[in-house]
C-alpha cells in the first residue's frame, strides 16, 4: 500500500515540475459570429464531476417494505447498495397517495428505508440518508397543539409523500397531544423530523415505537455504520491515487488554457498529499477523508470553471468530460 501512496505523491510533485517548466501561451482569440438566436448550452456544460471510484464507496441499503407497497429507486428495483449522490425514490400502493422523493446518499453511510402505506398515503422513513428536496429547518420546529388547525393524521401523511414537512407540521399541530402517542403518529413525527434535517430527534421518536422489525433493522444499520472507518481506510489509497490521476489528466489537457489555476492547485495538492500520507500512516480515517474531500472539491471547482468558459462549445465540453 505504501508504494501506491508514494506513487500518488510523486504524481502530484511531477505535475508541479511539469507545470513550472512549460512555456504558457495565450491562445489566439477567434472571432465569434453573432447568432440571431440565443446559443444553446451543451448537455455537459452543467455536469459536475463525481468522486472517483464510486463503486468502492457505496452505501449499504436496508429496506422494510410494507404489504402491497411497490418501491422503485431510480426507476428500478432496489439493490443491496447505492452509490453516493441523489436518487429518486418512488413508492406506490393500491388506494394510497404515492410517494416521490429525492434521497441524498453519502459515501459509505448505511441507509435504511422503511416504506409503508397508512392513512391513505405511502410514507418513506429515511435513516442514514436525507431528503434532498426538503428544506432544512433553520429554527426549532414548533409542533405545539393548536386547536384551530386540522386534526387529520392522513393530512400529515399525504404532505410527507412529497417531502412537505412544513405542511405536515401545520396539520400535526391540530392533533391533540394524547393522540400523538399512537404508533402511526409517532412514526410520522419521526419522518417529519428526518425530512427537516433533525435526525437525532427522528431517532428519539423511533425509540418510542414497539416495532421489532424496525428496531432490528435500525440495529443492523448502526452496526454497519460503526464499520464505516474500516471501509474508508481500506479504500483510501486507491481513491487518493485516482484523484491524483484525475488532476494530472486535467493538467495535461488544459495546461495552456488554465496555467494559473493549475499552478495554484498544484501547490495545494502537494500539501494535501503530505496530509494524506501522514493520516494514512496513522490509520486516521477522518484525516484521510478530509484530504480527499478537499482535493475532490478543488478539482470539481476547477472543472466547473473550465466548463463555464465555453458552455456552447460541445467539443470543449467533451474534452473536459474525457479528462475526468
Amino acid at each position: 500500500m505504501r508504494w501506491l501512496l508514494g506513487a500518488a505523491t510523486i504524481v502530484a510533485l511531477a505535475l508541479a515540475t511539469a507545470l513550472a517548466s512549460r512555456t504558457f501561451k495565450t491562445p489566439p482569440s477567434t472571432p465569434v459570429a453573432v447568432a440571431a438566436a440565443a446559443p444553446t448550452r451543451c448537455p455537459d456544460a452543467t455536469l459536475r464531476p463525481v468522486p472517483p471510484l464510486p463503486e468502492v464507496t457505496t452505501a449499504p441499503l436496508q429496506l422494510l417494505v410494507g404489504p402491497q407497497v411497490r418501491l422503485r429507486i431510480d426507476g428500478a428495483e432496489a439493490g443491496p447498495s447505492l452509490v453516493e449522490g441523489v436518487h429518486l425514490v418512488e413508492a406506490t400502493a393500491p388506494g394510497s397517495k404515492p410517494a416521490k422523493l429525492q434521497l441524498q446518499v453519502d459515501a459509505f453511510t448505511p441507509v435504511l428505508l422503511d416504506v409503508r402505506a397508512s392513512s391513505g398515503a405511502v410514507t418513506v422513513l429515511m435513516v442514514g440518508g436525507r431528503c434532498a428536496q426538503c428544506a432544512n429547518a433553520v429554527t426549532d420546529l414548533d409542533l405545539r397543539h393548536q386547536s384551530d388547525t386540522h386534526d387529520e393524521v392522513s393530512g400529515v401523511a399525504k404532505a410527507l409523500t412529497a417531502g412537505d414537512w412544513m405542511e405536515g407540521a401545520h396539520v400535526l399541530r391540530g392533533i391533540a397531544p394524547a393522540q400523538r402517542d399512537a404508533p402511526e403518529v409517532t412514526r410520522l413525527i419521526a419522518i417529519l423530523y428526518a425530512y427537516a434535517g433533525r435526525p437525532s430527534l427522528a431517532r428519539e421518536q423511533l425509540a418510542k415505537l414497539d416495532d421489532a422489525p424496525l428496531r432490528a433493522a435500525l440495529a443492523r444499520r448502526d452496526a454497519l455504520d460503526e464499520l464505516k472507518p474500516v471501509r474508508q481506510l481500506k479504500t483510501a489509497t486507491a481513491r487518493w491515487n485516482a484523484t491524483t490521476e484525475r488532476f494530472q489528466r486535467l493538467g495535461d489537457r488544459f495546461v495552456a488554457e488554465a496555467a494559473g489555476p493549475l499552478r495554484a492547485l498544484t501547490v495545494k495538492f502537494s500539501a494535501w498529499s503530505k496530509t494524506f500520507a501522514e493520516a494514512r500512516e496513522k490509520k486516521d480515517a477522518i484525516g484521510c477523508e478530509a484530504a480527499l474531500e478537499s482535493a475532490n472539491a478543488a478539482l470539481a471547482e476547477l472543472v466547473m470553471k473550465l466548463r463555464a468558459r465555453q458552455p456552447q462549445d460541445c467539443a470543449w465540453q467533451a474534452r473536459v468530460t474525457e479528462s475526468l
